[in-house]
């Protein structure tokens, strides 16, 4: 199948904002005394989340003014400050630009750099982390902290008049295959967004949504906040803790990332994972092996959902609702999306099922990239192409169901004895082992040379592997050129601050390990 154009469209109805800012307005509006977030302590209703709003963008619009639209950063930490402050700078009519709270103070000072922020709002433990490299930037006017915000104000704040089609938001990619780039998704990007989640994983007004992600991500606060939903943050490490807390509250929705399912799947006490009230766990960013997928289900008594998406998606661009998607698929594209797959050298769509590229189109993708021009002014190289795709970067392929299947980056893939290798086929035939806990492998040259590259696998080893667990892997299964060629032990793969793969580390220890070899 060349491409899947999903026939299924999202209806709102007449009455549904279409300017990111009006979000939580319209949801106070219909049930204002509804709780919309709880945090460490911190409990809004949609009608406190809403004067929030009105209060910090009317301090915005003293800082900043309204007669120009500015570029406003803000700490993307886990708590209930982040929705108040990203929903009031659009509805004061300037463009936020969400930040890793975890990054260092240099990357920081080049991303609001990158963009020409004009003011920036975080906790005050970040702004004493970063808050010498941030005067480094020389379009930031203003820096605020969390608690310097005021909570009310006496009148309704009247939003500065916006276009759907204008920039709403700038979200940076994780640079985990380079420097990280701004995004920029319009409101029409963002709501379309918001109801393609909310419609997939029956996200509705009387779901209550456990966040355990390190960060708070703005596809999973819109959908919930579109909806009318509460949403529950369990920040902090533990998501055993998470865990408690979804059982205790009785919540219908966890979301969680790859890496801390992984861990929660190695508990002792699986009955201790129960989720009576769950209707779906979702994750998303690594594919989780199939065999931890399959525990983590029956320890939760819920279906474990694995969806696919990217910072130019607004969010997801496949995933699978409470039914499930077919074993490693990350199932089908949502609600007036359309994805297809090209040839990694002709360009041309694959029609057979094979591996390819992953290409996305719909209102969900980004308007572009942005960067100040000579003058300050947020200029836009468009994302998708002139035929409207996206190319995501990605290699997949789809079924003749339109469930997608994504293997690797396609800068990822590598050629070995002539045959195309993919990595990530090789670490789910190695996250098979009984002795492996988690692994990555990466084409990388043998020892001492440029080339050829060479199946190498970086394994961290459940407690009590066999001793012979590393020969065992590096047995001639499979294809001659996906046979794993060098095993390197680690204790745990290298991740950053989002959760993703660290690849670059990888690397390095790779070839830190293979001159350690050499020079033996």
């Amino acid at each position: 199948m060349g491409n899947i154009v999903v026939a299924q469209r999202l209806e709102p109805s007449e009455e549904a904002p279409v300017l990111l800012g009006a979000l939580p307005r319209e949801a106070a509006r219909r049930s204002g005394r509804h709780l919309a977030v709880e945090a460490a302590g911190t409990a809004l209703t949609y009608e406190e989340l809403d004067a929030r709003v009105d209060a910090i963008a009317a301090l915005l619009a003293g800082l900043l003014g309204t007669g120009r639209r500015e570029v406003v950063a803000v700490s993307s930490v886990l708590g209930a400050d982040f929705p108040a402050v990203y929903y009031a700078v659009a509805r004061a009519g300037h463009i936020v630009a969400p930040v890793n709270p975890f990054l260092p103070p240099p990357v920081w000072q080049g991303l609001l750099g990158s963009v020409g922020a004009a003011a920036v709002v975080l906790s005050a433990d970040v702004r004493a982390k970063v808050g010498p490299a941030l005067s480094a930037v020389p379009s930031l006017r203003a820096v605020v902290t969390f608690d310097e915000l005021p909570h009310t104000t006496e009148d309704a704040y009247e939003s500065v008049p916006s276009g759907p089609d204008d920039i709403a938001a700038i979200m940076f990619t994780s640079g985990s295959t380079g420097r990280p780039k701004g995004v920029a998704l319009t409101h029409r990007n963002l709501l379309t967004g918001a109801r393609q989640i909310g419609a997939a994983h029956g996200v509705g007004a009387d779901a209550v949504v456990l966040n355990a992600l390190p960060l708070y991500h703005p596809m999973h606060l819109n959908a919930a906040v579109t909806a009318g939903a509460t949403q529950l943050l369990a920040a902090g490490p533990d998501p055993l803790g998470a865990v408690r807390l979804a059982r205790e509250r009785r919540a219908t929705h966890f979301y969680a990332l790859p890496f801390q399912l992984a861990g929660l799947a190695e508990h002792p006490e699986p009955e201790a994972l129960a989720l009576p009230d769950v209707r779906l766990v979702g994750t998303g960013g690594l594919p989780l092996p199939p065999a931890t997928a399959d525990r983590l289900t029956a320890s939760f008594g819920a279906p474990l959902v694995q969806g696919y998406g990217l910072t130019e998606t607004a969010g997801l661009a496949h995933s699978a609702g409470a039914a499930g998607a077919p074993e490693g698929s990350v199932g089908p594209a949502l609600p007036e999306a359309a994805t297809r797959i090209v040839d990694l050298t002709t360009r041309e769509p694959v029609t057979d099922g094979g591996l390819g590229e992953i290409e996305i189109s719909g209102p969900h993708v980004a308007l572009g990239y942005v960067s100040p021009d000579g003058e300050g002014r947020l200029a836009v190289r468009p994302a998708a192409g002139p035929d409207g795709w996206f190319a995501t970067g990605d290699a997949g392929r789809l079924s003749p169901e339109g469930d997608l299947y994504v293997l690797d980056r396609v800068v990822d893939l590598y050629h070995h004895a002539g045959a195309l290798v993919s990595p990530g086929r090789v670490e789910r035939r190695l996250a098979a082992h009984p002795a492996v806990r988690e692994c990555a492998v990466l084409g990388l040259p043998a020892p001492g040379t440029d080339g050829p590259l060479l199946t190498t696998a970086f394994v961290a080893v459940r407690d009590g592997a066999e001793a012979t667990w590393e020969e065992r892997l590096t047995a001639g299964e499979g294809p001659e050129a996906e046979r794993v060629h060098r095993v390197v032990p680690v204790g745990a793969l290298p991740r950053l601050p989002n959760g993703k793969l660290d690849k670059a580390a990888l690397r390095e220890l790779g070839a830190r390990t293979a001159e350690a070899a050499v020079s033996a």
